[in-house]
């Protein structure tokens, strides 16, 4: 990929037709240091599941430029995941583990890398260097050896805090499944750890790991989870059930994900009955007894 100077008021990325942008280190640095908030591709580019995150992230919007022609690649249901979770700073503490453990739930192996082209950490080399860069936030790039999941990861180190905000796409195989995985992705990391929130919502888009201008649908909200201490902030223990809540993770002291049904309007009806229900916004991560004032990755 070739980048250009700043035009018409964004970035400009140079490329052929059906050139595909991605989160390379070239782009990284870009992002880094323009104060414009668009990026700008030439007719026929695509972007990169992990572009397109690490764009919005940092408030950039995508322009596609010239007249789109349609692509010719498979097209499915995605599925896009943002997920808070929260550990307490231990030297046994392996970054990465647990948002790899949610996406095996759908079958997906992810690796995590500082670029889309660099070699990947493993989990021991993205532990240590959050830890060197902290408190600085530090985002590595999501993917899989298939292209099925593409996204972000980011990791913001506090002294008694620690945040993994995981921000993907994943291709969906079978839409049937879709509600059973993300159950068994929730329990998986409800135990022992403390997942703080998460939105998830659906799509239809290209399963090849980019996204264009012409195949790309609207997403609409297909769940959302509180936490234990988000359900605890906002008093929901006793009403989350009337609120379609489901519990997940520990008997105890369970969180709670409420789905959302239908089609699209019906889907989208139902979740700002659910925001009404819990007195404005439920949907953002509450402050923990630890927290130490830093970013703490909140649901957006």
């Amino acid at each position: 990929m070739r980048t250009l100077g700043p035009a018409m008021g964004g970035i400009a990325v140079g490329g052929i037709m059906g050139h595909v942008v991605r989160a390379d280190a070239a782009l990284f640095g870009r992002i880094g240091r323009d104060r414009t908030r668009v990026v700008e591709t030439p007719s026929g580019a695509v972007l990169s599941w992990a572009a397109l995150h690490l764009l919005a992230e940092h408030g950039y919007r995508w322009r596609p430029s010239g007249e789109p022609e349609r692509p010719d690649a498979p097209v499915g249901d995605l599925l896009h995941v943002d997920l808070t979770i929260e550990h307490a700073p231990s030297g046994r503490l392996v970054l990465g583990a647990t948002p790899a453990r949610f996406l095996q739930a759908f079958g997906r192996t992810v690796t995590y890398a500082p670029d889309e082209s660099a070699e990947p950490w493993s989990s021991s080399e993205l532990t240590a260097r959050a830890e060197r860069r902290a408190p600085t936030p530090t985002t590595v790039v999501v993917g899989s050896a298939d292209d099925a999941v593409g996204g972000i990861l980011v990791v913001e180190r506090g002294p008694r805090t620690v945040f993994e905000t995981l921000r993907v796409v994943v291709a969906i195989r079978d839409r049937r499944t879709v509600r059973d995985g993300l159950e068994a992705g929730l329990q998986s990391v409800s135990l022992g750890r403390h997942p703080q929130s998460g939105l998830f919502s659906t799509s239809r888009g290209r399963l090849d790991g980019v996204t264009d201008p012409v195949l790309r649908g609207p997403t609409t909200p297909l769940a959302v989870f509180a936490g234990a201490r988000a359900v605890r902030a906002r008093d929901l223990a006793g009403r989350a059930a009337d609120l379609g809540g489901r519990p997940v993770g520990s008997a105890r002291a369970p969180g709670f994900v409420f789905w959302f049904a239908g089609d699209e309007p019906d889907r989208w009806r139902a979740a700002a009955d659910l925001a009404r229900g819990v007195r404005g916004s439920g949907l953002r991560r509450t402050p923990s007894a630890r927290d130490d004032d830093n970013r703490t990755g909140e649901v957006r």
